[in-house]
């Protein structure tokens, strides 16, 4: 009697690579080709520094810069959560928003952004739950093409003084540029408040030494300047996170 040939086994596909318990697809992907750096270099590293990134980061809105294929390649900002969000980023949709924007709420999100294709990460200086108060304030300095950076130094201190005579502490941090943000945590803050604060704040170093300073966003009116931008100040506004 023939016996019933037994049916073939089926292959068992390859366990997907991940990290932090997140699938990542074509890790070997080059984001940085220059320095052989990869989407799995990338979700490492954020696995690494979450301990410190987290806190800057998470429950608030988030601005990405996303670079898919490099940042060689096309890069663009992305602000709203649509198709092909990756189910570990949280959308929100704070009040007043029309439509759901993007948070990162633990080191899973994080190891999100690498498979998203997202190398920086812009905070809004609110929190999802509290979005008609800003917690910081941003004071981004800067500098026209060929100014020393010993010139950023001493606009920030300039700042910090100014800042300190208001009964705030403010710190610095470095923007992933050739600038600096002077950071100062607030309470109680409102939108306009905030931006009017800051908008002084800048315009006043502006009077004083313009030849230095200008608070103009035109190319042509920052040559051999620091461009003093309160406009990160708004509701919507975003800064590169520490």
């Amino acid at each position: 009697m023939a016996r019933t040939p037994a049916p073939p086994r089926s292959r068992s596909a390859a366990p997907a690579e991940t990290v932090a318990g997140v699938p990542l697809t074509h890790p070997d992907r080059l984001y940085w080709p220059a320095d052989g750096l990869t989407k799995r270099d990338l979700a490492r590293y954020f696995e690494a520094v979450s301990p410190r990134l987290l806190p800057w980061i998470a429950g608030r809105p988030l601005s990405l810069l996303r670079a898919p294929d490099g940042i060689g390649a096309e890069t663009f900002f992305q602000r709203h959560a649509g198709r092909g969000t990756p189910a570990r980023l949280t959308p929100v949709t704070p009040r007043g928003e029309a439509s759901p924007l993007l948070q990162v709420d633990g080191v899973e999100g994080l190891v999100a952004l690498a498979q998203f294709g997202a190398p920086e990460i812009h905070p809004w200086p609110a929190k999802s739950t509290a979005i008609t108060r800003p917690d910081r304030m941003i004071l981004d300095l800067d500098p026209a093409e060929g100014l020393p950076f010993d010139r950023v130094v001493e606009a920030a201190l300039a700042l910090r003084e100014r800042v300190a005579a208001l009964g705030l502490a403010p710190f610095c941090k470095t923007t992933g540029g050739k600038g600096l943000h002077v950071v100062v945590p607030v309470s109680g803050a409102s939108w306009k408040g905030l931006h009017d604060t800051a908008e002084r704040l800048c315009k006043a170093l502006e009077a004083e030494e313009p030849a230095r300073f200008t608070t103009a966003s035109a190319k042509e009116a920052r040559a051999g300047r620091i461009f003093l931008d309160y406009q990160r100040n708004a509701r919507g506004a975003s800064a590169v996170a520490a």
